[in-house]
């Protein structure tokens, strides 16, 4: 069985001051890459033979995952966004997840705003997200959430032909939030301001090709892009149910994993992962991490586990080592 293990909320365990053992172990006996061109998103695109529009098309993998069928030329994902002004810029503070009946009447308010510009906006199932549906041909490219996050904002806007437009939609709704009754609420409560949106994903239905899956895998995930990517690859898909490596240690065929719930990842995957490797239960084993919008990726073999001479690091100078390489 080969592996291929994919962590998209890793910043926070490899920042936290918890002792983790066994990850340091893997650490220290693997092979490190560093891919800063691509964010996690793209290499979890290319597993399964999607290519790149001007954008990696999340939007159009996410509404299959959540079994939407949308009327568009072009679709984006938006996340409700927070702001912080900096001293001379906009720095992106953190995506929110809104209550529903926040959700509800901001979109009712945005698509009453653009009724006439041919968008609209959609909650999808995902609480997480939502969708821009665009009624005519879109040339713009966008950055990714992954790649926003604590970052000037500025240089990261919507670029291509089409950029500038969809700068202005972001203008636009800055000035919609400033005083909107949402905001106004959330501020009294100590809670973050919605002050911008974020577009990202985006994706025409037509450009869309059929991918080539280089070899045959399952699937295990929860989250909607990773489940329409299978839908779109047409192939074998299981939900994660107990959220460690518990559930594919008894797996015989190949298998790629999307470890979105972080929960105790030194103890649900790491370690075990470790003691697999050390049995050779595994035959070989490929980690992507995402920090801060660049992917790392560890490999790992059975043999792996007899370099006996390698001393382990804190597990934070092991990327910034594959940084330097």
């Amino acid at each position: 069985m080969t592996l291929e293990i994919y962590f998209p909320k890793f910043a926070p365990f490899l920042l936290s001051e918890k002792t983790a053992p066994a990850f340091a172990k893997l650490c220290s006996i693997g092979q490190w890459q560093q891919d800063q061109d691509h964010p996690l998103e793209a290499t979890l695109c290319r597993q399964f033979g999607l290519q790149k529009q001007q954008d990696w098309p999340l939007s159009l993998m996410a509404a299959m995952g959540e079994d939407l069928v949308f009327e568009a030329e072009y679709l984006f994902l938006v996340h409700p966004a927070n702001f912080i002004l900096q001293r001379d810029f906009f720095s992106f503070g953190e995506a929110i997840v809104l209550p529903p009946e926040d959700q509800t009447r901001l979109i009712d308010d945005l698509n009453a705003h653009f009724k006439d510009d041919g968008l609209g906006f959609v909650a999808g199932p995902s609480s997480a997200f939502w969708y821009l549906k665009v009624q005519k041909p879109v040339n713009v490219s966008t950055t990714l959430l992954s790649g926003v996050m604590g970052r000037d904002v500025g240089p990261l806007m919507p670029q291509g032909n089409d950029g500038m437009a969809f700068q202005t939609l972001m203008n636009e709704v800055q000035m919609l939030m400033h005083e909107h009754p949402m905001n106004q609420e959330r501020e009294a409560n100590g809670l973050p301001l919605v002050n911008s949106l974020w577009l990202s994903g985006g994706g025409s239905v037509q450009a869309l090709l059929k991918g080539d899956l280089k070899r045959a895998f399952t699937l295990f995930a929860n989250d909607p892009v990773s489940k329409g990517l299978a839908k779109w690859a047409e192939t074998a898909y299981l939900p994660l149910v107990r959220y460690d490596f518990s559930e594919i240690d008894s797996f015989e065929n190949d298998a790629v994993i999307v470890v979105e719930e972080t929960g105790d990842l030194e103890h649900d995957w790491f370690l075990p992962l470790l003691k697999s490797l050390q049995k050779h239960s595994v035959k070989a084993v490929c980690c992507h991490f995402d920090v801060h919008g660049i992917t790392y990726t560890l490999k790992l073999k059975p043999r792996d586990t007899w370099k006996f001479w390698k001393k382990t690091l804190n597990p934070e100078s092991y990327f910034t080592l594959a940084s330097a390489d």
